[in-house]
């Protein structure tokens, strides 16, 4: 089980990434007793699966039956892993019909004949599997390719893709690479394998291209690569490091060495060292310790600095009105959620009660306007009412905390933040669907609790705001969204306000394929949006560093009259934004950041259209434009090349 999908093999064989190793896989391949795997369906809890993933079910005779079965127990959303032979029988994709199988995951071998059989070691099949594999994709399957890295397959692997890419047959959901556990390969065969640092060169290149082409990547299985081995070539795919982790979690600690790198690495205390089996195949390779500023920043990138290798939990937020400005202050990384597009490093620890203090003390000798102490999640740490209280001591007019709200759902502690001092609380609320929102936050039962705890805060006087992140799963639900909070919430109890944010990689530890087009939201936002108007419900995030351009809907201001006093500035914002040459054609191109770089890197730059309006009016008397921006090295060299037709979508390759 992986989190909250869990894989049922309906036949005996080996697993998918050892299949080239083993001598007899398919002689070996036989379907399980039906009697076997029904009773396995049974003992799964489908309140915790959100998925099965069902191994090589085309070769079971009995698949439909064992498919029905999954369906009666409440077992509703199905993948299945195959190779694309199996998909080009007859009956196949008739059966993965009736199964109501979302997702394929098809296996390749390799991307010429020859590797292909002698890996999947069934001759004859390469022309059936890739029949099977783009008739899948033709039906308008989720088909996610799957592909070994091997020295026989590690040219091939991108021409392969490219050719599948510009097809024409449908869109190809996701490519993964399947890497060797070199423990579970016979002697004989490690010429075929590949040492970390070629494994992590060609990965980049793979990701780079699917993100390009907002084709979903990673490692299949979660089976990722070393940090140290990868450093330099899979930086800005961090998140494969981590994810790691859930394969460390499982592997015996005694298959690993320490190696001499590791007395000084930042990643020691939770990552075991090297394969000792991969340090016998490759003796020669060599591994440097990850300095804590690298580990660090692949987690929280752009979001959260790092200096001196002390990790910066402080972020000021400026504007034109002194008296409003807002400091957030980090007081620790670690979660009871695991939200898929958080940028925040889960492994950081509660920092230090006096470290913190020290912190409210600063900002509040610099403005004690405005104090939000966030995470993480501030409620897992044990001193927050003591921040509270210290904050509200110094002055500070607000005091607000960033939650998901789940341990407020008792009243007693949520009393005792309000006896400490607190003013505000935004909490995170993602779908008001609560399967969805066990989905988003991979925390099932939050979505009673945090709605429980927003009651809680409103009957006590605490304003309440609602941090709702639109992503490509969700951005459908936003007019209902609101129409549900205004009724959980009615005008009478007290003000309500949503803060808006669009899911981008900020950190590039994000997933690309959260991220929504601007103009697939507008119709959802613009509706949304129209209710909150209506219902005087108070809305944020608009503009900013995730919000919604003006020009994405329309240049339609009223959407923005409310948010211009609050257009906060961090001092960053140029290095991770980009504004093509036509924005300055728009009226509201002195106050706008623009468009974060990776959106443009990844849906180019057609959906920003400038508007002409009379902006001044609107804005309150002390808005300044915004500094000119100082162009770091990175924001730079984007701008020359954007400009230069180097940074964009990347065109596709003919047919090999």
């Amino acid at each position: 089980m992986q989190g909250s999908e869990v894989r049922l093999d309906l036949v005996h064989g080996a697993p998918l990434e050892y299949r080239f190793c083993s001598p007899n896989w398919r002689a070996t391949l036989r379907p399980r007793a039906f009697d076997e795997l029904i009773e396995r369906v049974r003992e799964i809890d489908p309140k915790r699966c959100q998925r099965l993933l069902l191994g090589d079910p085309l070769e079971h005779p009995r698949f439909r039956e064992i498919a029905q079965a999954c369906h009666a127990h409440g077992i509703t959303r199905l993948a299945v892993e195959t190779d694309g032979a199996s998909l080009s029988a007859p009956n196949a994709i008739e059966s993965l019909r009736e199964a109501k199988v979302e997702k394929l995951f098809v296996v390749c071998g390799g991307a010429r004949p020859r590797i292909h059989e002698q890996v999947m070691q069934h001759p004859g099949s390469f022309e059936r599997a890739i029949e099977g594999l783009l008739r899948a994709v033709r039906e308008g399957f989720d088909v996610y390719v799957v592909m070994p890295v091997l020295r026989w397959t590690e040219r091939d692997i991108e021409p392969f893709l490219d050719w599948l890419l510009a097809r024409e047959e449908g869109h190809l959901r996701g490519f993964l690479l399947s890497l060797p556990e070199v423990s579970r390969v016979p002697r004989p065969l490690w010429k075929v394998l590949l040492p970390y640092r070629e494994q992590a060169r060609l990965a980049a290149r793979v990701f780079t291209t699917c993100a390009r082409h907002k084709v979903e990547y990673g490692f299949s299985l979660r089976r990722a690569l070393p940090p140290c081995a990868a450093h330099g070539a899979l930086d800005r795919f961090g998140t494969f490091f981590f994810d790691r982790m859930d394969f460390l979690r499982h592997a015996p600690r005694d298959a690993f060495e320490r190696v001499e790198a590791c007395a000084t690495c930042s990643l020691k205390d939770s990552c075991p060292g090297i394969e000792r089996d991969h340090r016998v195949a490759f003796p020669e390779e060599t591994y440097a310790p990850i300095a804590l500023d690298v580990s660090m920043d692949w987690r929280l990138k752009q979001a959260n600095k790092l200096a001196e290798r002390e990790y910066k939990n402080v972020s000021d937020f400026e504007n034109d009105d002194e008296s409003n400005g807002r400091s957030l202050l980090r007081i620790n990384g670690h979660c009871n959620m695991s939200c898929a597009f958080c940028f925040v490093d889960r492994t950081v620890p509660d920092f230090a009660a006096e470290t913190i203090l020290g912190h409210i003390e600063r900002m509040a000798a610099r403005n004690p306007s405005h104090l939000v102490l966030s995470g993480g999640e501030p409620t897992l740490h044990p001193d927050l009412p003591r921040f509270i209280a210290r904050g509200r001591e110094l002055g500070f007019r607000t005091i607000e905390i960033q939650s998901n709200g789940v341990r407020a759902a008792d009243p007693a502690y949520a009393q005792t933040l309000t006896d400490a001092g607190l003013t505000k609380v935004t909490v995170s609320l993602h779908s008001i669907d609560p399967a969805h929102s066990d989905k988003i936050t991979r925390l099932p039962g939050a979505f009673a609790k945090t709605l429980k705890s927003m009651h809680n805060f409103r009957a006590r006087g605490v304003l309440t705001q609602v941090a709702h992140v639109i992503t490509r799963s969700n951005y459908e639900e936003l007019p209902a969204t609101v129409r549900f909070l205004r009724e959980e919430f009615p005008e009478h109890e007290g003000h309500l306000s949503i803060c808006f944010g669009v899911a981008q990689p900020i950190s590039d530890l994000v997933y690309t394929w959260v991220m929504p087009r601007f103009d697939a939201i507008k119709p959802f936002m613009k509706a949304a949006l129209d209710y909150c108007i209506e219902t005087r419900v108070g809305f944020g995030g608009m503009i900013g560093q995730g919000g919604y351009p003006p020009c994405m809907l329309d240049g339609d201001m009223r959407y923005y009259a409310q948010n211009l006093r609050n257009i906060y500035r961090s001092p960053d914002y140029g290095d991770q934004f980009y504004k093509p040459a036509k924005c300055r054609e728009c009226s509201f191109d002195p106050y706008c950041v623009g468009v974060r770089r990776i959106y443009v890197e990844t849906y180019g730059e057609d959906e920003i259209r400038p508007f002409q309006t009379d902006i001044e009016a609107l804005l309150p008397e002390r808005i300044q434009p915004l500094p000119a921006t100082v162009s770091t090295e990175r924001s730079a060299v984007f701008a020359r090349t954007h400009e230069a037709g180097l940074v964009q979508l990347r065109p596709r390759r003919e047919a090999v």
